[in-house]
């Protein structure tokens, strides 16, 4: 199931929830007839909707509570790696060159890596996460080479934090990209809401077609809300992407920043 829910067309899951809705409405009302006859009417169904409905509502809000957190993380994110990445670069030009020019580039390498990993769909992370990976090792060794040289300057430590914050937040951030809402939670929320439609089914009358009507607008906005849920939640493939603004922003002022300068050394007379 978690791939179905995870990788499979929310087109077609949409039309699946809708159609195991409905057929748990028509199952559960064949067996009301069955047991009770053609004219079997549950004398009180109002409290036994409004409780079952109102726990729907109340799972619904939680599990629709938990991906829009898990949206706002993955951006929170992005734009700390963007802040972060900025600081780095700032920080390693303090350092000589052609130390200070590697790393430079490294760093604007990463940010575009970074930032393509982002606007790629689902099907096309992996290649740029592996690149980012890559250019994380280069940059922690180059950073490494470079602070050994320096290690008597008070700056060396501010330059080693600065781009060892900047590459964690690229872990965090793809971390996050790969940890959707537990599939057992949305199994629960589908079987309540299969348990909902069955209720429902079973203490409506079968012939009034009215009846059929509302209950069929009432899953359809239970299978709109239920998809937006697993819409929000694909932060690899959904239609509700990342504004990937920050890391855009950032890498075009990356690429329009003079390069390091030269230090210039006093020779003694």
């Amino acid at each position: 199931m978690d791939r179905f829910f995870n990788q499979e067309s929310l087109i077609v899951i949409a039309v699946a929830l809708f159609a195991l809705l409905v057929a748990a409405r028509e199952g559960a009302s064949w067996l009301a007839r069955r047991l009770a006859g053609e004219r079997h009417v549950v004398s009180e169904p109002g409290y036994v909707l409004s409780g079952v409905l109102g726990l729907l509502a109340l799972l619904i809000a939680f599990t629709f509570g938990l991906a829009l957190d898990r949206y706002e993380t993955r951006y929170n994110l992005l734009v700390a790696e963007a802040a972060a990445l900025n600081t780095a670069d700032m920080r390693v030009r303090l350092l000589d060159q052609p130390a200070s020019g590697r790393l430079v580039e490294l760093v604007r390498a990463y940010a575009e890596a970074r930032l393509a990993y982002g606007e790629a769909d689902a099907a096309h992370k992996n290649p740029f996460a592996e690149q980012s990976a890559r250019l994380r090792k280069e940059i922690q060794a180059e950073t490494l080479r470079a602070a050994r040289n320096v290690r008597d300057r008070p700056f060396a430590p501010l330059v080693v934090q600065g781009v060892n914050d900047a590459l964690a937040v690229g872990v965090e951030r793809e971390a996050a990209h790969n940890a959707p809402l537990p599939t057992t939670v949305i199994m629960v929320l589908v079987v309540y809401a299969v348990v909902v439609a069955a209720v429902l089914g079973y203490t409506l009358p079968a012939p009034h077609h009215q009846h059929r009507l509302v209950s069929g607008l009432l899953f359809l906005l239970l299978t709109l809300a239920m998809t937006l849920i697993l819409d929000l939640d694909r932060a690899r493939s959904g239609s509700i992407r990342i504004d990937q603004g920050p890391m855009q922003r950032l890498v075009r002022s990356l690429e329009h920043a003079p390069p390091p300068a030269q230090r210039v050394v006093t020779q003694p007379h």
